[in-house]
């Protein structure tokens, strides 16, 4: 991880950010500790698989074309195989498999849908993409966090779990 953020300095503090707000919801949710746990590596490693994304797409100023777009959803794949590599992260692995899948099933890599998609994977999806959102980016502006949690709101039950968005914004009006 500190050789993948070394790269990217701006992609540590977003990884933090993620890891926090995963923190947050995950016990808003109720979770014991390792559920907890889990949800915090999860986040914490969802994105590892980037780091054999080349820098030339890393760095695009634009919307990547559909060729770059392929080879960036295979990141969770990668970031799989490394984590499992690990033998004391392997119940981690599926769910950074699956950090980039969706409630409606429109996600990727497998295309899982609802609860089949591990729960860790539900709220790490609902966390980097609100930190995604209200972030400035070459191709759309930062949102600002009510702005963020009202387009989470608008995809619960499509692209997210309404649990976990509901946990979630739980967790910012508390903040």
């Amino acid at each position: 991880m500190q050789a993948f953020t070394a790269r990217d300095a701006p992609l540590a503090d977003r990884i933090r950010a993620i890891t926090i707000h995963a923190e947050a919801t995950a016990q808003a949710l109720g979770l014991d500790a390792a559920g907890v746990a889990e949800i915090r590596l999860t986040a914490r490693l969802h994105d590892l698989g980037m780091a054999a994304v080349p820098d030339r797409i890393l760095a695009l100023p634009s919307r990547l074309d559909p060729d770059d777009w392929e080879f960036v959803r295979r990141h969770p794949l990668v970031g799989e195989l490394i984590v499992a590599a690990t033998p004391a992260l392997e119940g981690v692995a599926a769910a950074v498999r699956s950090s980039h899948e969706r409630w409606d099933g429109a996600g990727y890599p497998d295309g899982l849908s609802g609860a089949a998609i591990p729960l860790a994977s539900r709220v790490v999806l609902v966390c980097a993409a609100f930190a995604a959102m209200t972030r400035e980016r070459p191709y759309a502006r930062a949102r600002s966090e009510d702005e963020a949690l009202a387009e989470l709101r608008r995809g619960a039950g499509a692209q997210f779990d309404a649990e976990v968005v509901e946990a979630f914004a739980g967790t910012m009006s508390a903040a």
